[in-house]
């Protein structure tokens, strides 16, 4: 101490600013920047009084007493302790560690063991050289700003902040308030909780100096950083996590069983800061406009071609409306929140300077998790595949990150992509935001239940046997299911690969038509690619209904029982059509029986064909519904795999002939409102009845006919639960089906205007 003034080390770095700005003005208070390692030993030395030190270094500090209250936390992304990876995080080998970091580094210890079974060689690197170019090493850790203006590149990047808080549900505590024994007071303490309020209330003029220390940073992210990733608090729950940290550092003798916890008193009667929101910390930033989570893209898109919204701003908002419902939804089961960021501020920038790509630049989305997308992971709904880090994008992926489209992250999925409930039983069950006992439809449920609890403007879903539009239909979305061949299918986990498509699920027609403008192309990697013209998907959509043909044909889903409910929801529809000016025609549609014929054979031996030899090998790792399914394909016949390719091919010139006195056919999407999660059942007019297999009727045949589907809400049955109507349009026929779709949501805004309870 020189007079009365306490000698106080800091670190240098940014997140420490609100809690020394004021203490740099102080005459109370010397600071002296150190680096964190160093900041242990000078306690120990007597050199200093105080320091803001990590908690690793705290435990060895034999008497410390730390002030409540006031410190560096997280309890989710924190963006500046990253884990740069070459290889899946289970077979890492040799780790370099930021020999700066001492929480950090121990953190990553006891991570890697606990949760990924690894203990691999620890190195030491130089923080301010990052070791990229060592290709021994299969990681390598950095933390504070050297993390911050390291890009990815070609690497994985692991958030440990997250990571922590997702394994251990509990904060993380990075640094504290330490003083040595015999030094602080009640007095002290007051000063450092006092310092922090204040440096929490000029966030505002902390940015301003960032822009100039940290030009790599825009001040969006560096507000971001300062108030939604770092906490400056230390509470019960904090202390809970600090507490966690501790005893696993014992048990793995990092640390000497002898901390015992001592508080500096002053710090009793804290008032929590709340930095989460930060409009209560500065007045100039805006609280996050609720909005956003149910705009159309279209919208959103035009706010950012105006400047009016930033990419930044978007991204921030949906990945804390993740945040805040993903738990009891599960949507999501990969959120890629470093990876949105870091597109976030490229598109703002990119924009800034008159580079704008077009509507889907600074656009989120998720995409399925059987769509590959390069360092992030993509499981296919498998254990098998539980720790895949793809290499590359899928070209669905590729073509939308040309756009300037933003992934959020992987939405969850059936087994492989494999039946309609999501109910995965080695990640978990998607629940319908309308109703969280009933399902949400599947495979692409997470994708759909996204859209529904405002997550997500745009999500990718990938449809075989109706797996876009019944999800969309049971959770009162949209989406297109396209021309097969119409969008490629490199690097999507097969189904039944003749009839698998890729398609945007939505809140609109309109924006149906932007995602697919942005997918759509000949790939000559997928031999299902057709080289077919990508018309302006969106030129005619507002030309309405007046003068299309609309046909009317039960026989198109076999005359198969549909509920009440949807019936009634399914002839106001109809009247919609009648009072824009379509001509409604009900024809004949004389295919139903054929098509539902050859499928059987096509879809055994397609998904047989792909699933063979992972089975053979790992039986194990199949669930039971899967290894159900695979038994029935066994028993499929080449021949009449054969004829039913043949005759699929007259089926397909036939339909095409049929659609020639039509532009597009309607039909409800699903006959009944969504199954229970329990037992899966649905009410089908008055009777309980089994949901499986019941929703083929209705989506089934236009897989096999290659036929553009699309639905969208048509209200609400009585149980509160939406029902779809479905418009299906020629092969290539993608433009008529959006205009038609459009007419339709324009003249109904109140069905789409609707949102699921709570919401």
């Amino acid at each position: 101490m020189v007079g009365s003034r306490l000698r106080l080390g800091t670190v240098p770095y940014l997140n420490a600013k609100p809690l020394t700005l004021a203490l740099e003005e102080s005459q109370a208070a010397e600071l002296i920047v150190m680096p964190p390692s160093q900041l242990a030993g000078a306690l120990e030395a007597n050199a200093l009084d105080g320091a803001l030190v990590s908690t690793f270094a705290m435990f060895q500090l034999q008497g410390a007493v730390y002030v409540p209250g006031v410190g560096i936390t997280s309890a989710g992304p924190v963006e500046s302790i990253r884990l740069y990876c070459r290889k899946p995080v289970d077979t890492l080998r040799r780790v370099g560690l930021d020999s700066w970091s001492l929480a950090a580094a121990n953190m990553t210890r006891v991570l890697l063991k606990r949760r990924w079974g690894v203990t691999p060689e620890f190195v030491p690197i130089d923080p301010e050289a990052p070791p990229r170019a060592d290709e021994s090493l299969d990681a390598f850790l950095l933390i504070g700003d050297n993390a911050l203006r390291e890009p990815p590149g070609d690497l994985y990047v692991m958030d440990l902040g997250d990571e922590w808080t997702a394994y251990t549900k509990l904060p993380f505590v990075y640094a504290l308030w330490v003083f040595r024994p015999g030094a602080g007071d009640a007095a002290a303490s007051r000063m450092l909780r006092a310092a922090k309020e204040e440096g929490v209330s000029r966030i505002g003029e902390i940015i301003q100096g960032a822009a100039k220390s940290h030009p790599w940073l825009d001040t969006a992210q560096v507000r971001a950083y300062l108030t939604a990733c770092i906490g400056y608090d230390v509470g019960p729950r904090e202390e809970e996590g600090l507490k966690k940290y501790y005893e696993w550092l014992v048990e793995d003798a990092l640390v000497p069983d002898i901390w015992t916890r001592g508080r500096l008193p002053g710090g009793e009667e804290r008032e929590k800061i709340t930095v989460s929101t930060p409009s209560s910390l500065n007045p100039e930033v805006p609280a996050v406009d609720e909005s956003l989570f149910y705009a159309e893209a279209y919208e959103l898109s035009e706010r950012i071609r105006k400047k009016e919204l930033s990419p930044v701003e978007l991204v921030d908002a949906l990945l804390a409306r993740i945040g805040a419902h993903n738990d009891d939804i599960f949507a999501f089961n990969e959120v890629a929140a470093d990876h949105a960021r870091i597109a976030a501020r490229a598109a703002g920038e990119e924009i800034a300077a008159g580079k704008y790509r077009g509507p889907l630049h600074g656009i989120p989305y998720g995409a399925k998790d059987i769509i590959n997308t390069a360092g992030i992971k993509t499981t296919n709904g498998s254990i098998l595949f539980k720790d895949h880090v793809p290499a590359e994008d899928a070209v669905c992926i590729a073509r939308l990150k040309a756009a300037g489209a933003i992934l959020l992250g992987k939405t969850n999925t059936h087994e492989f992509a494999a039946a309609t409930t999501t109910i995965n039983i080695h990640y978990g069950t998607t629940r319908n935001p309308w109703n969280r006992e009933r399902i949400v439809g599947g495979s692409s449920g997470g994708s759909a239940a996204a859209i529904a609890a405002g997550m997500a403007p745009l999500t990718l879903g990938s449809d075989t046997g109706g797996s876009i539009r019944i999800p969309s239909a049971f959770c009162g979305g949209g989406g297109l299911k396209p021309t097969h061949g119409r969008v490629s299918l490199t690097g999507v986990c097969p189904n039944t690969l003749s009839l698998d498509h890729i398609g945007p699920m939505t809140r609109s027609a309109r924006d149906a038509g932007l995602m697919l403008q942005a997918i759509a192309g000949y790939d000559p990697k997928d031999p299902h690619s057709r080289k077919t013209p990508v018309p302006d998907y969106l030129a005619d959509i507002e030309k309405g209904a007046k003068g299309l043909r609309v046909a009317l044909s039960p026989e198109a889903w076999g005359r198969s029982e549909m509920d009440a409910d949807v019936a009634a929801a399914f002839d106001a529809a109809v009247d919609v059509f009648r009072g824009l000016g379509a001509k409604i025609e009900e024809r004949p549609f004389p295919f139903y029986d054929r098509i539902m014929k050859v499928a059987g054979p096509i879809l055994a031996s397609e998904f047989l064909e792909f699933h063979r030899p992972l089975y053979e090998k790992h039986p194990e790792s199949y669930g039971p519904e899967i290894v159900n399914r695979l038994g029935m394909c066994f028993d499929a016949k080449v021949d009449d795999y054969v004829r039913a390719l043949r005759e699929r091919r007259l089926l397909h010139r036939e339909v095409g002939e049929w659609f020639k006195d039509c532009d597009v056919l309607l039909t409800p999407g699903v006959q009944v409102t969504a199954a229970t999660i329990e037992g899966l059942k649905v009410m089908l007019n008055g009777k309980e009845t089994d949901w499986l297999w019941l929703h083929r009727p209705f989506s089934l045949p236009h897989n096999l006919t290659a036929c553009p589907a699309l639905v969208t809400p048509m209200g609400l049955a009585k149980d509160g639960l939406p029902v779809s109507l479905q418009i299906v349009g020629p092969k290539w026929g993608e433009a008529k089906v959006l205009r038609a779709a459009h007419a339709y949501e324009r003249a109904t805004p109140e069905i789409r205007a609707k949102r699921p309870p709570g919401f």
